[in-house]
């Protein structure tokens, strides 16, 4: 009596199994990096908008600050004695010390501007000793430049004017795009920027600590503004 043999050897993958299995493991890694290229993104995002926050946050906190010091010293030997101030709509220049800690010797020459530089702009702050025996403006841009932030596409400022009688008309008071008043400074600053894209900073309002509108003559042994009503040339 003959016996049948069973078959035993292994028994390989069809071609149809094979290409499903192909086309399983393709989906499987496509929907993989989806899910990655979703998680980075969305990190650099948050990154990027935390980035932003900080250094917004950081310049505000500067330049209120530091505009918020502005000397309203004048013009030494000059008829009426001007003030030493320039603001324009896209530039500010003003005279305000290196710290809070006024020192003799520690006022110098400031301009707030953007800049291109290597084909981006930029938020400098330029800054140029004082020499209290020129007549005129200097060209602060020539000097030393610090970088407030990167990335920035415009700056705009805006100054208010009170008026000339802010108590008695205190509706009188407007913006201008300039200052171009050499008896008194205007007693507020508005800042405005907006980044690379479009995207434009909270406006900032820096309030002029010393805003008479006489100004004043800077008594470095008194560490004080020194206001007189006849303004001595």
């Amino acid at each position: 009596m003959m016996t049948r043999q069973l078959n035993t050897a292994p028994r390989g993958f069809t071609l149809i199994e094979v290409l499903a299995a192909m086309i399983l493991f393709a989906l499987l890694a496509t929907i993989l990096l989806g899910t990655v290229r979703n998680a980075e993104q969305s990190t650099t995002a948050t990154t990027t908008s935390n980035e932003r926050n900080e250094q917004y946050t950081r310049t505000h906190a500067f330049l209120s600050e530091h505009i918020g010091n502005t000397l309203p010293l004048r013009w030494r030997r000059e008829l009426n004695q001007p003030l030493k101030f320039a603001g324009r709509s896209d530039s500010i220049i003003y005279l305000a010390p290196i710290t809070s800690y006024i020192a003799e010797g520690g006022v110098m020459w400031w301009q707030l501007s953007v800049r291109d530089q290597a084909q981006k702009k930029q938020l400098v702050l330029h800054r140029v000793p004082q020499d209290p025996e020129t007549k005129e403006v200097p060209d602060v841009k020539t000097g030393e430049a610090i970088i407030l932030a990167d990335r920035i596409d415009s700056l705009a400022l805006s100054y208010f004017d009170p008026g000339d009688d802010p108590v008695q008309q205190p509706e009188a008071g407007s913006w201008v795009d300039s200052w171009d008043e050499v008896a008194r400074m205007p007693t507020l600053v508005k800042i405005r920027i907006t980044e690379t894209g479009g995207y434009r900073w909270p406006d900032l309002l820096v309030p002029l600590r010393v805003s008479q509108a006489v100004g004043c003559n800077f008594d470095f042994s008194k560490q004080r503004c020194v206001i007189d009503g006849n303004v001595r040339r």
